[in-house]
């Protein structure tokens, strides 16, 4: 009889291409994680992973292993949660993860939706950028994921996981209360081409500065980058200070500064796409429900970026 314990450290180790990372996954120490693996090609008699010197492969027994794997885990997950039901003690629940920024201005309003339409639903959240995002739904450790998709930096999804749009997030110029360019109803970015510019950082986990980096290429310059953060409460208080002008996300723009003002980008307006993630073919109310109420939040901000826009 296969070890469930032995089949779950197997899938962790296929799924993250090291035993050192599915260690850290699951809080084990890397021999454990070793000993796991071993004792399972032990009883299968076929060897599974392949050490490489940049990670590891899986062999043709280990590949057909891990649908088998996936399969049998996910069969037991659903029987522990229909003898929970039977029992009288099982509780809905959908477990989401979303990037800061999502956190701060979509999930709310989404998570406002799945309560009135399903008081019974539990509701979890964990504050995860878009790629580590995929990992935990692919472990089966969320059932939504909220990830940012752009034409440089494309989401790189496994078969098994789907991507449903949610949301078209407009940047906005984010410019100190006494600019010169403050009053401009909109502003056209080779008008900021001689600025100092704060950019997220570039080359994190959330695609951000790649949006803004192919926004000012297209507008003829590449922005003379005087500061970097991923907080971007940190990028509006520079800004207040005269440090830089940015490119701000409508969504991370919910609690914003009174000595900034937000202009909307004329022309060809830089966007982040934002997606939900799920497990296909995963027969899950929860997860359904919680990307139904994301999409009816991301169509009320929609009608409400105008609004937001004009915000000085």
């Amino acid at each position: 009889m296969l070890d469930l314990k032995l089949l779950e450290t197997f899938r962790e180790v296929a799924s993250r291409g090291s035993f050192s990372a599915a260690a850290d996954a699951l809080s084990f120490t890397q021999p454990a994680v070793s000993q796991h693996i071993a004792r399972l090609e032990k009883q299968l008699g076929t060897k599974l992973v392949v050490r490489e010197p940049r990670g590891l492969s899986l062999t043709e027994a280990g590949t057909a292993m891990l649908h088998h794997a996936e399969s049998l885990l996910d069969a037991a997950r659903r029987a522990e949660d229909d003898e929970r039901e039977h029992g009288g003690v099982h509780i809905p629940s959908v477990r989401l993860a979303a990037f800061p920024s999502a956190a701060a201005g979509l999930v709310p309003m989404a998570f406002r939706e799945l309560r009135a339409a399903h008081p019974s639903l539990r509701l979890k959240l964990r504050i995860l950028e878009p790629s580590p995002a995929i990992d935990e739904l692919c472990a089966r450790r969320i059932d939504v994921g909220l990830v940012i998709d752009t034409d440089l930096d494309p989401v790189p999804t496994p078969d098994a996981v789907e991507l449903i749009p949610v949301h078209e997030d407009p940047m906005l110029v984010a410019l100190p209360a006494g600019h010169p360019l403050a009053r401009q109803p909109e502003i056209d970015l080779a008008q900021l081409r001689e600025e100092e510019w704060l950019l997220p950082m570039d080359g994190g986990t959330c695609p951000d500065s790649s949006v803004i980096l192919r926004a000012c290429d297209k507008a003829g310059f590449e922005p003379n980058i005087h500061f970097q953060s991923e907080d971007y409460q940190a990028l509006q208080g520079l800004t207040a200070s005269g440090m830089g002008v940015a490119l701000i996300p409508s969504l991370a723009t919910m609690s914003l500064r009174s000595d900034i003002v937000l202009r909307p980008v004329a022309g060809d307006v830089p966007t982040r796409r934002i997606l939900a993630a799920v497990r296909r073919k995963d027969d899950n109310m929860g997860a359904d429900a919680a990307v139904d109420a994301l999409r009816l939040a991301g169509r009320r901000l929609t009608l409400g970026t105008d609004t937001l826009a004009a915000v000085a």
